[in-house]
């Protein structure tokens, strides 16, 4: 099994992609720490995945949660060789008219907390051979829409910082990268749907497979990023898992 062996944090995992991650890299030996806000999903997770899954609650955007999601992952596995930024939210608003604590929550949660993660796992991280993170972001944050523009925002502003930090912590041995998710079946994602009508109408119309994906679709590259042995000379990049977004529209 590729990861058995390695402790694997995954923020924003309670369901959706970072579920799907967590599940991948459990059937591949690796222990995982799953975290989230809300105690209750995240037990049922652990339950669903089983004696490889640990669990960390808290607000991934206060530097003190992401501090103590590490410390437990150093306590279960002895070590922490991986980790996957997750954790974002998308509340729908038009950029001018959206009230500043909703713009505060967005930047807190995929922004901040993103920085946090990385800035408490990353010491950590410098003491294992091979150590990788992955940030999931959106491909919201390549091509603005509509009713998004926060949370796009931020998504772009990960694209910035990923090969950053991969200038950054590549001489602690730490490689970093991205995976610029497309429209996937999650809850969050339903939740965003409803919220802004025609939206998922509107994006499928731009994508050239002309179906949403699901987090499994998302979760296989994410492990690829993360082994060594499949990409150990790849650091800095954001991979684009969208079905050919933005490219569909040239087609009809």
């Amino acid at each position: 099994m590729r990861f058995e062996g390695k402790t694997a944090l995954i923020t924003g995992s309670s369901e959706g992609i970072g579920f799907a991650i967590a599940a991948a890299l459990v059937a591949e030996g690796a222990k995982v720490i799953l975290t989230a806000r809300r105690e209750s999903a995240l037990t049922a997770a652990a339950g669903r995945l089983g004696a490889g899954a640990s669990w960390s609650s808290g607000d991934i955007s206060a530097p003190e949660a992401a501090q103590r999601a590490v410390d437990h992952a150093l306590q279960i596995g002895d070590s922490l060789d991986l980790v996957v930024c997750n954790a974002g939210i998308l509340i729908p608003g038009v950029v001018f008219a959206q009230p500043m604590a909703e713009v505060d929550r967005i930047i807190d949660v995929n922004l901040r907390g993103t920085i946090a993660t990385v800035a408490a796992a990353a010491p950590a991280l410098a003491k294992q051979p091979s150590s990788a993170i992955v940030v999931i972001s959106s491909s919201i944050g390549r091509k603005p829409a509509a009713g998004t523009g926060v949370y796009g925002a931020t998504k772009a502003a990960l694209h910035y910082l990923i090969p950053t930090w991969a200038s950054e912590l590549g001489p602690m041995g730490i490689r970093v990268n991205g995976v610029c998710a497309g429209i996937t079946e999650t809850p969050g994602f339903r939740a965003g749907a409803e919220a802004i009508p025609g939206l998922e109408q509107a994006v499928l119309a731009t994508n050239v497979i002309k179906r949403i994906a699901t987090a499994e679709e998302v979760a296989g590259p994410v492990l690829t990023l993360l082994d060594p042995a499949a990409s150990g000379f790849v650091t800095g990049s954001v991979w684009d898992i969208d079905g050919g977004f933005g490219l569909g529209g040239q087609h009809g």
